[in-house]
C-alpha cells in the first residue's frame, strides 16, 4: 500500500470546503477510500481526529459521543466511499456553552450526504 492516511494535510479550522476538499482527495484514490471505510467501520472519531486540526473543546464533544453511535452515523459514508458514490460535506461550526457533536447523515440519488457540527 503506497497511499496512507498520514499523508494528508491537517485542515485549521475544520470547514466545508476542507473537508469536502479531503473527502474529494480520498474518493479519488480507490485504495485511500476503502482504507478510510475501514477506519470509519472502527472508530469514525478517531478518523476525524487524525484528519482535522480539531480544537481541544471539539476533540472533548468529539470523545463524548458513543462509539456505536458514530459507527452507525458513518456507515453511509464508509459504504459510499467504497461504491465510489459521492459524498457531499457541509460542517457547522456552533458556540454553545456545552461541547457536543452531531452527525447528520442522508443518502439520496445525489449520493450521500453529510452534516458535522461539533460545538464547543
Amino acid at each position: 500500500m503506497t497511499s496512507t492516511i498520514e499523508k494528508f494535510p491537517v485542515s485549521t479550522p475544520v470547514t466545508t470546503e476542507d473537508a469536502q476538499r479531503i473527502v474529494d482527495q480520498i474518493r479519488a484514490d480507490d485504495e485511500l477510500a476503502w482504507q478510510v471505510a475501514a477506519e470509519l467501520d472502527r472508530d469514525p472519531r478517531l478518523l476525524l481526529v487524525r484528519l482535522f486540526a480539531l480544537s481541544r473543546a471539539q476533540q472533548t464533544g468529539l470523545s463524548r459521543m458513543r462509539l456505536e453511535r458514530t459507527r452507525s452515523a458513518f456507515a453511509p459514508v464508509a459504504r459510499a466511499l467504497r461504491e465510489g458514490d459521492p459524498v457531499i460535506v457541509r460542517v457547522e461550526q456552533a458556540v454553545t456553552t456545552a461541547v457536543t457533536g452531531s452527525f447528520k447523515v442522508t443518502v439520496d440519488n445525489d449520493g450521500v450526504s453529510v452534516e458535522a457540527s461539533i460545538s464547543c
